[in-house]
């Protein structure tokens, strides 16, 4: 990979525009010193000073990521935390923003119309292999396996009622 070598100040100046623009992680931003070629000295003091400038918070990044991966990618709560702890942060950090997040949403209900939208996509007719096809779905997409068998459940006898 090409590292595109810049000195630290210009690095900071970059970093300011770069974590302006949209929440940024501490994970993120190491990741861009680390290409651009700064040492990991320099790297720490360029962190530290964007922690204190406010343009890192992690609070307010992690609250972000669990609003945008929910509305955004209809991601369930196992992917998200998944993914948090991927770019270092801690569960103390994560497990109360996820409670506090999904205590103000209807979960299930985004869970089953995101289930009854691949139902309908499907084109299986044993009922065995349906079941299994969105209950796989439900695990890419992060939703907890017993939520996940009781949308499928009812999705699969709604529609054999028919």
């Amino acid at each position: 990979m090409n590292k595109r070598i810049l000195p630290a100040d210009k690095a900071l100046e970059k970093l300011m525009a770069y974590c302006s623009k949209m929440e940024r992680c501490e994970f993120d931003v190491k990741q861009k010193l680390y290409n651009w070629g700064i040492d990991d000295k320099k790297s720490l003091a360029i962190v530290d000073k964007l922690k204190k400038e406010g343009f890192i918070n992690n609070d307010r990044y992690v609250e972000s990521y669990i609003r945008g991966k929910y509305y955004y990618n209809k991601w369930g709560r196992v992917k998200i935390r998944f993914n948090l702890k991927l770019k270092g942060y801690d569960e103390n950090l994560i497990a109360p923003a996820l409670d506090s997040f999904f205590d103000n949403v209807d979960y299930e209900k985004m869970i089953y119309e995101q289930l009854e939208r691949k139902n309908r996509s499907l084109t299986i007719e044993d009922e065995y292999q349906r079941k299994s096809k969105l209950i796989q779905f439900g695990q890419s997409r992060g939703y907890e396996t017993e939520i996940s068998l009781s949308c499928v459940d009812s999705i699969v006898s709604s529609e054999s009622n028919e």
